[in-house]
């Protein structure tokens, strides 16, 4: 099927005898028909596959609905498109974004920026959405990301910290905690869901928690066919987190959205240790700005750290400037080391951390009149041999898997808030594997470490200095007992190793 030529691990389908009813002769025809229509280019693959099967009713069966399933009028046109504007991202003339200067955590602004999040909390209109669909696979585990416990005093998963930092947050609001969106995938969504009811969703409000699974996409051949993965399945990836706008209007989260009365709508990542879920002072100053899209950054670490930049882009059509992503891969080394001739600092040192904001009107916008460009990843994809019914799992690239990102919709924005945050408060990826060296379990532990005890230490309090041999002093203060530092007693003073589940947990020094 020119899916590669690499030596096959084979996988046996069985035969059956021809037992066609007259339901499955006319489901059979249906699909057969929709795939016949589609001739640029042809679709081969699957037509041979459905007449490769045809004597046996059950893979016969499976493949009509794998491939009923598939949206194929739309898959080809999403293919041709973004085939045609791969290796556009970084072209024409980018411009650095400008992102307010960090503000101080007690300075008047900051103060007025967490009443106003902390008002539309208090009043419903806040919404707080979790992209939670990817696995662990690259930190050893084949479960929802969400549920890894990257080794914390309290043995605490991703999940659980970030639920009870939002129910917190409803409590320093005054008020009930923001309804959480949480996006799965049909890999990790029973998982999931049945997780969060282990864990009595947290303390949090059943009702007030939404499920909604991420869609996906069928993999292509460079010549754009779709790929069967074996004579039953068509090989399906998942769309991208920029799949939530499809999948909000596909799964009735715009609807519910609505019914509620929500206006504001806060966006992170599930791998993020650090996120403060809901940020009220964030989500506060882009109420501020009326803005329709907001995004929280920080300066690069380095100039080539592997993370995309925010830019802007002039379109040539409208001339209007667009804010785009640009990513680490796709930025040339003098873009990436170019300074500002005033400051001295990175001209493009806006980088995405995945901590969004959008008003629900242009949310909704996005949701149920834009399509997104989708971007193009070649990957070793295993494909059905139709003269043979074997699986071959090819050793180099073979196909093109195809994602849309959630940034690709700021280009849409009227106008565009960012606000610079800071690494050492808001970004701690959880990506890698235990002592990869960074973006992991270890690596989140010691920022999370860091940041509590200088909680401690604001207040006028200290953490023990961890014993002999052990690397770091670790300790861990609750979400319960703290959102951002605020309620720590003064001279509070904690053991190395120790988790602060409540107030009681300090040991009070003199004052």
């Amino acid at each position: 099927m020119g899916c590669g030529s690499s030596a096959p691990v084979a996988e046996g389908v069985a035969r059956g005898p021809l037992t066609l009813t007259r339901e499955d002769a006319r489901a059979f025809e249906r699909v057969r028909a929709r795939y016949a229509k589609i001739t640029n280019p042809p679709q081969t693959t699957a037509m041979g596959a459905m007449g490769a099967v045809a004597p046996d009713v059950s893979a016969l069966r499976a493949l009509c609905a794998s491939l009923g399933e598939v949206d194929i009028e739309r898959a080809v046109k999403v293919f041709a498109t973004s085939m045609k504007e791969a290796g556009n991202a970084a072209s024409g003339e980018l411009e650095p974004v400008k992102a307010e200067k960090k503000t101080a955590r007690g300075s008047e602004d900051a103060r007025r920026w967490r009443e106003l999040g902390a008002a539309a909390i208090r009043e419903n209109k806040l919404a707080v959405v979790l992209l939670a669909g990817g696995q662990g696979t690259r930190l050893g585990s084949d479960k929802p990301k969400g549920m890894y416990n990257i080794g914390l005093p309290s043995n605490k998963s991703l999940f659980e910290l970030q639920g009870e930092r939002l129910r917190k947050l409803g409590a320093l609001a005054r008020g009930a905690a923001p309804v959480w969106y949480v996006m799965t995938s049909p890999f990790t969504h029973d998982m999931t869901v049945e997780y969060f009811k282990s864990k009595s969703f947290f303390g949090l409000d059943e009702k007030d928690v939404f499920f909604f699974k991420q869609g996906t996409l069928p993999c292509f051949t460079e010549a754009g066919e779709i790929i069967l993965s074996s004579l039953k399945d068509v090989a399906q990836a998942p769309d991208g987190n920029g799949g939530i706008y499809a999948a909000m209007a596909r799964e009735g989260v715009i609807k519910d959205m609505k019914r509620r009365g929500i206006e504001h709508v806060y966006v992170y990542c599930v791998d993020n240790a650090l996120v403060q879920v809901g940020d009220p002072a964030f989500v506060g100053r882009c109420i501020e700005s009326g803005c329709e899209a907001g995004a929280k950054v920080i300066p690069k670490a380095y100039p080539t750290e592997p993370v995309g930049v925010f830019a802007t882009r002039k379109n040539p059509l409208t001339g209007k400037k667009e804010v785009h992503v640009v990513e680490y891969s796709e930025i040339p080394e003098e873009m990436a080391t170019e300074k500002d001739k005033r400051t001295g600092e990175l001209r493009f040192n806006a980088a995405n951390i995945a901590l969004h904001y959008f008003s629900f009107n242009f949310l909704s916008k996005c949701c149920l009149e834009i399509e997104l460009p989708h971007h193009i990843a070649r990957k070793k994809i295993p494909y059905v041999d139709l003269t043979t019914g074997l699986t071959v799992k090819p050793t180099e690239p073979n196909g093109i898997k195809l994602e849309a990102f959630i940034f690709d919709v700021y280009r849409f924005a009227e106008s565009v808030c960012f606000v610079q945050g800071d690494r050492a408060e808001d970004f701690a990826p959880v990506k890698n594997a235990e002592g990869a060296g960074k973006d992991s379990p270890d690596t989140a532990r010691d920022l999370i470490t860091k940041l509590h005890a200088r909680w401690i230490a604001d207040a006028g309090g200290c953490v023990a200095k961890a014993k002999k041999g052990d690397k770091t002093p670790r300790c861990e203060v609750a979400p319960s007992v703290s959102y951002a530092g605020e309620g720590i007693p003064r001279g509070a003073k904690l053991a190395h190793l120790a988790h602060v589940a409540e107030l009681a947990d300090f040991e009070l020094g003199v004052q």
